[in-house]
């Protein structure tokens, strides 16, 4: 996984640091069944003899769902941290003749000259937002990394980015930002005997906004009708966004999951 700052980068180099993200079971737990909508989603039958890539490969739990949907599977996972390809080697251990791994850097664009061949389908989750080029709030980097995608996918092959982008503007932004706080207001109340007005979510909100902070947001990462566009850009014949769900209390913009079809 491949971050913009050095700082964030020598996290998921660190034992410590990976150990405690992969710990947190509820964050775990929420992205699951969203890689398991993406891998419903690619179009092929079960039984077929597929190559994938998975970028940011993390510790191959998207790679794991994928290998159980499609047991001949033929599977790359990269990343750019070789602790997580640790852990990834680990949880994958049972299919020892399907997988490969590779680390790479996504900020280099000589990433994909180290992968041989071409992909039916290449996947991803939750990772390449991580190389948008927040200090000047350009993902110039993001759109190359499309385009190179574009390279390594077989005519009649498809890319699935499951990830958490921005809204298109502040009217829709406040429309996901409401219906949040009524599910919160529910969840809270049902759960707890507690009851928070909207303006108190609004005010927890906007702390955890602040404390965000320079950190990697979705927003600079590009919206979603960007990052349909990028695809278009980058030579998918076809482009859409295959599903989205609101986002919760915790995230600013919705799970969602865009994909390009390659004739």
């Amino acid at each position: 996984m491949t971050t913009s700052s050095g700082r964030e980068i020598n996290e998921w180099q660190d034992h410590e640091r990976v150990s405690s993200w992969l710990s947190d079971e509820i964050r775990q737990a929420s992205r699951q069944r969203f890689r398991e909508k993406l891998v419903s989603l690619l179009p092929f039958q079960p039984e077929s003899a597929i190559r994938v890539l998975d970028i940011g490969a993390g510790d191959g739990v998207l790679s794991q769902t994928l290998l159980q949907a499609y047991p001949n599977a033929q599977l790359v996972c990269h990343d750019f941290s070789e602790i997580m390809l640790g852990h990834a080697r680990q949880r994958l251990g049972q299919f020892p003749n399907a997988v490969t791994f590779i680390q790479g850097d996504l900020r280099d664009p000589a990433w994909a000259q180290d992968i041989e061949g071409n992909f039916d389908a290449i996947i991803s989750s939750v990772a390449i937002h991580n190389v948008a080029e927040l200090e000047q709030g350009h993902p110039e980097r993001l759109q190359e990394i499309y385009k190179e995608i574009f390279n390594l996918v077989k005519p009649g092959g498809c890319f699935f980015n499951y990830d958490h982008m921005g809204s298109p503007g502040q009217v829709i932004s406040k429309l996901y930002r409401w219906e949040r706080f009524a599910t919160e207001q529910a969840r809270l109340k049902a759960e707890t005997g507690v009851e928070k007005s909207r303006q108190e979510l609004e005010q927890e909100y906007q702390e955890r906004r602040h404390y965000r902070q320079g950190k990697t947001s979705s927003q600079d990462a590009g919206t979603i009708l960007e990052q349909l566009g990028w695809l278009k850009e980058a030579g998918f014949d076809e482009v859409d966004c295959l599903w989205k769900e609101t986002p919760t209390f915790a995230h600013s913009s919705p799970p969602t999951i865009i994909g390009g079809f390659k004739y």
